[in-house]
């Protein structure tokens, strides 16, 4: 038995892989050629390396327990290996829109069993589901010229440059959060532009809609009706 300075992520990626996320990913189209690794191997290490902490890519070989070093973590995640984080990041940069609506369809299969699970349970009990919203910053460097569409806004408690991550969980009996969507958008996006995607996005997820209530709505509108007609007699006073 070999020893591993990582072992909560060896149990992240025994977990992944037996319920098929890892093969999932390493089924995703990217058209890029096998040297050494495939290119998805290069995908499930960025994986693996975000679930690490790694603050910038370079971590994966250059942080204070560089993950790539480790062979635990490799064989955990279902590689022979992982690659240097130069060509991590050629991959990344070679993925286009089809990779990135593959990956997405990956992790929504690998998800949609804990989400049905959660949703059953909470209707089974008859207790309500909750939502939580929220859009957090991701500020970048003021000089940066690279990141693309990057845009000043309100991120912690200051105007900074970068981008806004809408996301949106399920919250069951307000204990451990189930992620359900998140979306990336520029820096100066407020999160009233992002609610109704989000709910469309938490329903869609979850597959409970809740009924909306248009006689609600016609009451409302009926009330305001009602108040038109009370004040027209003051408006037209007033106009003569």
């Amino acid at each position: 038995m070999a020893n591993t300075q990582h072992g909560m992520l060896v149990a992240f990626g025994e977990f992944l892989s037996q319920y098929g996320l890892i093969d999932r990913l390493m089924d995703v189209p990217i058209a890029q050629k096998t040297r050494t690794f495939r290119p998805q191997t290069k995908l499930v290490e960025f994986l693996a390396g975000i679930m690490s902490g790694i603050e910038y890519l370079q971590d994966l070989n250059q942080g204070a327990r560089p993950m790539v070093k480790d062979p635990v973590v490799a064989c955990a995640w279902g590689q022979s290996g992982f690659a240097r984080f130069s060509g991590v990041s050629r991959t990344l940069d070679i993925c286009d829109g089809e990779t990135v609506n593959a990956v997405g369809q990956a992790i929504d299969e690998f998800s949609r069993p804990f989400i049905a699970t959660a949703v059953h349970d909470l209707l089974r009990r008859g207790v309500a589901l909750i939502y939580d919203f929220d859009l957090t910053g991701q500020a970048v460097s003021l000089i940066s010229t690279t990141y693309s569409e990057a845009a000043f806004g309100w991120m912690n408690d200051s105007v900074k440059l970068g981008y806004q991550l809408a996301r949106v969980c399920l919250s069951p009996d307000g204990g451990d959060r189930l992620w359900l969507a998140g979306f990336h958008h520029l820096g100066n996006t407020v999160s009233a532009a992002c609610l109704q995607e989000l709910v469309a996005a938490a329903e869609v997820q979850t597959g409970v809609r809740p009924r909306r209530r248009p006689e609600l709505m016609q009451h409302r509108i009926d009330a305001q009706r009602t108040n038109i007609e009370r004040a027209r007699p003051l408006l037209e006073q007033h106009r003569t």
